[in-house]
């Protein structure tokens, strides 16, 4: 049954998969703008960032065929746990001496665009294969907009722990909420079957 007609496995889980991410990023965005803010001033904020989002369209220009030949599941699965990786080289670089800091920091940043921009197309066209074209803008609508709110609050809510906690131990636990969003990534299922060798075209 199509998410909109009623309940849909695949669309319960990449909500709620989806739900544990955004709250995730949203505890840990205002850490990394202020972590890179640090380091140079509002110039390594506006390169870091901007770094972040040219990898980010590159990574949904690329990965767009690549989910197309061999299925949606397992490139959600890898911007997922390539996230972990790299939410926890950020705090952890800080460790690193100058010269090594910088270009560590340039290939995370990346690495980071890239992941975003994977999960990004995949998951519009996730949800552009489960939803009905009829009831399509209304799912969408309450599944972009409940991640939007979670992750609004969430940053919200980072402003008040940053407080208390430093920078590596908001990504220890934010690396706990990604996991527990890997884990419920590894009951979806899949909505395209790959494609063989003799019928790429």
């Amino acid at each position: 049954m199509k998410a909109g007609e009623g309940p849909f496995r695949g669309f319960q889980t990449i909500y709620l998969a989806s739900a544990l991410l955004s709250l995730a990023d949203g505890f840990y965005y205002p850490f990394l703008i202020a972590f890179l803010y640090e380091m140079e001033g509002i110039v390594a904020a506006g390169v870091g960032l901007g770094i972040i989002t040219a990898m980010d369209s590159l990574g949904s220009y690329f990965v767009g065929r690549l989910v197309d030949r061999y299925g949606r599941k397992p490139f959600l699965l890898v911007s997922a746990v390539l996230s972990v990786g790299v939410y926890l080289a950020y705090p952890l670089s800080q460790h690193l001496p100058e010269p090594w800091l910088y270009g560590v920091l340039v290939g995370v940043l990346m690495l980071d665009g890239l992941t975003d921009g994977f999960w990004d197309t995949i998951e519009a066209v996730y949800l552009g294969d489960i939803t009905r074209r009829a009831f399509r803008g209304r799912s969408m609508g309450s599944y972009w907009g409940a991640g939007g709110i979670i992750f609004g609050v969430a940053m919200m809510a980072a402003g008040w722990v940053g407080v208390h906690l430093s920078f590596l131990a908001v990504a220890l636990g934010v690396v706990v909420v990604y996991l527990l969003g890997i884990a419920v990534l590894l009951n979806l299922e899949e909505t395209h079957q790959a494609q063989d060798r003799g019928s790429r075209q």
